[in-house]
């Protein structure tokens, strides 16, 4: 790869977006990540003539309908976007909804930036502030991919370039380089439709025991980005149906190096087989859910504690050991007790043992003897309860 320092001038930005001959959604890319607090900041700066960080852009060996793909610099240029919008003749994105999906994008568009103590859009500034603004040029890094650069390569740069702002996550990087793989796909089947819409990238949920049950977790009701959502619900579901294949736990970043390797991941696909067994899994839950109050307890909306729950349910043979009906009435028990609604019962060592659970709870909880060891322990108190 060959890199060159340049910088490109936002009038010119604009041009190529208009001409859209910038891919702002290669194969690894996120969605929109950025909170339009981020972005705000990130124009007025802009608008004063502050430096921002450089945008990596870079080029394919083969041909591409493409000048350039994004590399680092993506929430960056959709700020710009945003914030230009199509209001002004002098300098517009005409085609901005190419870029964003959705009622959310549509009601940030043209948003506002505090500027000497007054809320001023794009369309409001002054002719000479637009002037300048046009002429701001943004540092850019172009690098030529040469014949033997592979994706890998380009992956490896963008996850040590892009840990400024929203930092790349584990998962980022499994999704980047395995989207295509089988196992990958499948998981995220079960979660959701991928579309493309012009620019942008969308993630259309299904709604089926699989999201009905996962979208309780605070980790994912938190997420107001919807592609962000899917993505945490693609994660935490592939950690649960490698765990069904090989009853094995495993810690979140053995997942990654299990994937690179290929030397503990047990298979490249997932089974009709396996597919119906976790739908038995999550449809009884999202039953529980309707019928107890387990759906708001922490066993519910807590990733750990939803974690021991759903893999002591699939290698703890629960099914087996409680009809239906009565599995319900303790794990609401058991939410009830995590809450503090309820206490333990005195019998066999009831209390102690949820204690024992509590601290396993607390602190490493991805451990896997901790793990492993907290599903024990669960299983014993929904004995008792």
């Amino acid at each position: 790869m060959n890199y060159r320092n340049s910088e490109m001038k936002i009038d010119q930005m604009v041009g190529y977006l208009n001409e859209e001959k910038i891919n702002l959604s290669p194969p690894f890319q996120r969605g929109h990540v950025w909170t339009l607090k981020v972005r705000k900041s990130l124009l007025k700066n802009i608008v004063l003539g502050k430096p921002i960080p450089a945008v990596f852009l870079y080029k394919e060996a083969s041909g591409s309908r493409y000048s350039y793909n994004i590399l680092d610099g993506k929430q960056r240029l959709e700020s710009l976007i945003l914030y230009i919008g199509n209001r002004r003749q002098d300098l517009k994105v005409e085609n901005w909804t190419r870029y964003f999906s959705g009622e959310r994008y549509s009601r940030e568009a043209q948003f506002c930036i505090d500027l000497n103590g007054s809320r001023k859009a794009f369309h409001d500034l002054d002719e000479q502030t637009v002037r300048d603004f046009r002429e701001y040029a943004i540092p850019t890094i172009e690098i030529d991919m040469g014949d033997e650069t592979g994706l890998d390569e380009i992956i490896s740069l963008f996850v040590d370039v892009n840990q400024q702002g929203v930092a790349v996550s584990r998962f980022d990087i499994v999704k980047a380089m395995f989207k295509e793989d089988p196992l990958m796909k499948a998981v995220f089947k079960l979660t959701a439709v991928y579309q493309r819409r012009g620019q942008d990238v969308v993630y259309k949920m299904i709604n089926n025991e699989f999201t009905f049950v996962l979208k309780r977790l605070q980790i994912i009701e938190n997420i107001k980005s919807n592609n962000s959502r899917v993505d945490r619900m693609w994660e935490k579901l592939l950690e649960i149906v490698l765990f069904a294949q090989s009853r094995k736990h495993r810690k979140p970043v053995e997942i990654l190096k299990g994937f690179i390797s290929r030397s503990s991941i047990p298979s490249q696909r997932l089974t009709p087989k396996e597919v119906r067994d976790l739908r038995l899994v999550f449809r009884f839950l999202a039953n529980c859910y309707r019928k107890t109050t387990l759906a708001k307890s922490k066993l519910s909306t807590d990733h750990t504690h939803f974690y021991t729950m759903v893999t002591s349910i699939i290698s703890g043979n629960l099914f087996d050991r409680f009809p239906h009906t009565q599995l319900m009435e303790k794990l609401a028990k058991f939410g009830g007790i995590l809450d503090g609604t309820m206490r333990p019962p005195r019998r066999g060592g009831a209390r102690t043992l949820f204690k024992e659970y509590q601290e396993l709870s607390t602190k490493q909880t991805t451990d896997v003897s901790r793990r492993t060891e907290r599903g024990q322990k669960f299983v014993e108190i929904l004995e008792l309860l």
